[in-house]
């Protein structure tokens, strides 16, 4: 870090100081010996490039389903082949110390951010994929680092279902009696961190995502009759 910020006339990045050992270090892209956001115009956006697309692509859904001497089966799945997402700097699943001491969340994932050598709070931890904990968003700015892939598939609908022979129903003046289970949203593949929705990911109240409640799983069993 002391070797990058000395490659810098200001000695900082994006015209800050105070960065030290565990925070991001930012590509010098446009090569001219700053970090920053240039003029913020079109020809002059400094070390800014686009990266990645939030647009979902290639949606796509399969619906499989087969019967066998009564019983039946229905498969539903769907997803999106690619897409990527950037993580605002106040996304409180994502971060967890998104938003000061008292708005901030913190999951089995946030655990792995940087800590020296010499922490004797939960010990060292200097090879981290987050940089060390701050209140402010400086370590945070869009980032190729951070790109997540909110690509996914996931098992909408699973039914599975048995129709009785009608020898057995017609004594009772049933002409079909069937009993079925379903399970909904049973699992999801995909390259998020656990607890981020994919199907739903920014829209949320806090207009970041991290307001998104996962999707829940939902199992029913039942029967339908016809006289």
């Amino acid at each position: 870090m002391d070797a990058h910020l000395a490659t810098l006339p200001n000695g900082g990045q994006f015209g800050t100081s105070g960065w030290t050992e565990g925070d991001i270090m930012y590509a010098d892209l446009n090569g001219d010996g700053v970090v920053n956001s240039g003029a913020n115009t079109e020809g002059d956006s400094g070390d800014w490039t686009k990266i990645g697309d939030s647009t979902p692509r290639f949606k796509f859904g399969l619906d499989l389903d087969a019967s066998w001497k009564g019983f039946d089966l229905r498969i539903f799945l769907q997803g999106v082949a690619k897409r990527d997402y950037v993580f605002g700097s106040g996304h409180l699943v994502y971060w967890g110390n998104a938003g000061g001491v008292w708005n901030s969340a913190m999951f089995e994932s946030n655990y792995d951010f940087y800590r020296p050598a010499d922490d004797t709070w939960l010990g060292a931890n200097q090879d981290a994929k987050f940089p060390r904990l701050l209140e402010d968003g400086k370590n945070r700015y869009a980032q190729t680092r951070f790109l997540g892939n909110a690509a996914y598939i996931r098992l909408k609908n699973l039914q599975i279902g048995y129709t009785l022979p009608k020898t057995l129903t017609q004594k009772a003046g049933i002409s079909n009696l069937r009993i079925f289970f379903s399970g909904e949203n049973l699992f999801t593949i995909t390259g998020l961190p656990e607890g981020i929705e994919p199907e739903t990911i920014g829209i949320g109240d806090y207009g970041n995502g991290s307001g998104s409640y996962p999707l829940t799983r939902v199992f029913s069993t039942g029967f339908s009759v016809n006289f």
